[in-house]
C-alpha cells in the first residue's frame, strides 16, 4: 500500500491543483475588484480628488490602480491554493490513519486464523 506520507503529497498537490482550478472560475474576478477597489480608495486619498478626476491624465494612480488590482488577484490565489492545499493534506493524513487501521484489522485477522 502506499506510504501515509506519500499519500498526504499526492493528496495535497490534488488539493492545490483544485484550488488553481477555482481560483480561475471563482478568485480572479473577485481579486482584481476587489484590488482595484483597495486602489480607488488609496489614490482617492493621496491625491485628494474623486475617482473621475484621478483617472485624467496622470499616470501615478494608474500605476497604483494597477498594483493594487494584482496584489488583489495574487492575495486570492495563495489564499484558494493554500486553503485546498491544507485541505487536501488534511484528507490524505485522514486516509492514511484509515488505511493503517484497517491494515492493522487484516494482520489481527490473519494472525487469528492462523491459530
Amino acid at each position: 500500500m502506499v506510504a501515509k506520507a506519500e499519500l498526504m503529497k499526492r493528496s495535497g498537490l490534488l488539493g492545490a491543483g483544485a484550488g488553481v482550478g477555482l481560483f480561475a472560475i471563482f478568485g480572479l474576478l473577485q481579486g482584481a475588484v476587489l484590488g482595484g477597489t483597495a486602489g480607488l480608495s488609496v489614490a482617492n486619498r493621496i491625491f485628494g480628488a474623486t475617482t473621475l478626476e484621478i483617472m485624467g491624465n496622470e499616470l501615478l494612480p494608474r500605476i497604483i490602480l494597477a498594483a493594487s488590482m494584482l496584489a488583489g488577484v495574487v492575495v486570492s490565489l495563495m489564499v484558494f491554493v493554500v486553503a485546498f492545499a491544507g485541505a487536501g493534506v488534511a484528507a490524505g493524513y485522514l486516509l492514511g490513519i484509515l488505511q493503517e487501521a484497517t491494515e492493522a484489522k487484516e494482520v489481527q485477522m490473519a494472525t487469528a486464523k492462523k491459530d
